[in-house]
């Protein structure tokens, strides 16, 4: 089997290119990689059976040529390697993906005043600097590490996806004038995520109780419901005490749940 070459650039490494070829790396399982970082020739840039990532100031996917250097509107490499791939659907669902995108093309510094995400200094991540310095060292001997972790960044994707094309599919309430949403599951995985993307999230989530026999009552916060309103219930089973979360003792029937739900909704 001919050993593929995988060309970056030299000097200091990032999570753009060490991520774009973990994922190679994890995706083509059949193929042998060794990793050069060093500027790219011409020729090399023209050839297909060599990939060029996050230098070269081309994107040609056909060529396997994956910069994105040359214009800030082109997505960081990881994206673009994603895309060839047949990834981008899957893992653009990763809360993390817009804002490592947004870091690599414009900073950290801006893209944490655009993503709300805080000070630049509480996202520097340690692991990702042992990774990345790592790599900077002795990039064929991270081959086998880079490789899992490709796999597990798509296998985390792919989870993260269903979970979330469920909750898409699960039946939408009003309940007392407040979006909501039923699942018959006791995974709450891909909640959060899948509210990010809607246009109108729900404010409360009905599923079923991980522990006990009945449902889970779940509101976000600013959603004007307080579940101690209902503590006394004989139908609840355990109420918090800080209003956001209740558990009901049995699985009630649609229309008394509803009318269960709505006596916690304290703006009508």
């Amino acid at each position: 089997m001919k050993t593929q070459l995988i060309i970056t650039h030299p000097g200091s490494a990032h999570f753009d290119e060490v991520t774009a070829i973990s994922f190679l790396l994890a995706e083509k399982t059949a193929a042998q990689f060794r990793i050069e970082r060093r500027e790219p020739l011409p020729v090399e840039l023209e050839d297909p059976d060599i990939w060029v990532i996050d230098i070269g100031l081309r994107h040609e996917p056909e060529k396997h040529n994956f910069d994105h250097h040359q214009s800030l509107d082109c997505p960081a490499s990881f994206v673009l390697v994603a895309g060839y791939l047949g990834l981008l659907e899957t893992m653009s669902v990763m809360p993390w993906w817009q804002f490592k995108d947004s870091v690599d093309r414009i900073g950290p510094v801006e893209s944490s005043v655009i993503f709300h995400a805080g000070d630049d200094l509480v996202n520097r991540n340690p692991v990702e600097s042992w990774l990345v310095t790592r790599f900077a060292g002795e990039s064929e001997q991270c081959i086998p590490m880079l490789k899992d972790y490709g796999k597990k960044l798509i296998g985390e994707a792919k989870t993260l996806k269903k979970q979330i094309d469920y909750w898409k599919t699960a039946e939408r309430l009003v309940i007392a004038g407040v979006p909501a949403v039923l699942g018959e599951t006791r995974e709450s995985a891909g909640l959060d995520e899948f509210r990010r993307l809607e246009k109108n999230p729900p404010d409360i989530v009905i599923s079923l109780d991980r522990t006990g026999s009945g449902w889970r009552l779940y509101r976000y916060d600013g959603a004007p419901v307080n579940f101690t309103l209902i503590a006394d219930s004989p139908d609840i089973a355990f109420a918090h005490k800080n209003g956001f979360m209740a558990k009901t003792k049995e699985r009630l029937p649609l229309d008394a749940l509803i009318s269960l739900v709505s006596k916690a909704v304290t703006a009508h």
